[in-house]
């Protein structure tokens, strides 16, 4: 337990890394370990500087299904990268929240395809929780 510990305070600490492949890293393997503690970590690197880490975080976050997520991923629906859109997307999808709902609709309208086709299964994935 101790040993598992160290791993996730190792990760948290390379969240903050300068280096974004380190930091997007972390991230990946936050999600994957899946450790409550990382969520609110994982929120803040939403804003990193670096969109593989925003994209990153936002697939990690799906892991946890965690409400506090939601509307820092609704606002990252607005993002200038397609991948990230995505991601939160996703992410948006597995956490369930009828508030997404709204901003899942716009993004039915997306740029990018790939956007537009996970926002409308997203949004299908809510309705379905929501029943």
């Amino acid at each position: 337990m101790a040993e598992e510990h160290k791993r996730i305070d190792f990760l948290l600490e390379n969240l903050k890394s300068d280096d974004w492949k380190v930091r997007e890293d972390a991230a990946e393997l936050l999600g994957e370990v899946g450790e409550y503690d990382a969520v609110e970590p994982l929120i803040e690197a939403l804003q990193d500087e670096d969109w593989h880490v925003r994209e990153a975080a936002a697939l990690s976050l799906a892991i946890f299904e965690d409400e506090r997520s939601v509307m820092p991923l609704i606002k990252l629906m607005n993002d200038e990268k397609c991948n990230v859109r995505y991601g939160s997307a996703l992410s948006l999808s597995m956490v369930g929240d009828e508030r997404a709902i709204s901003m899942l609709e716009k993004a039915t309208n997306d740029e990018n395809p790939v956007v537009r086709k996970v926002a409308k299964i997203a949004i299908k994935e809510i309705q379905n929780r929501l029943e």
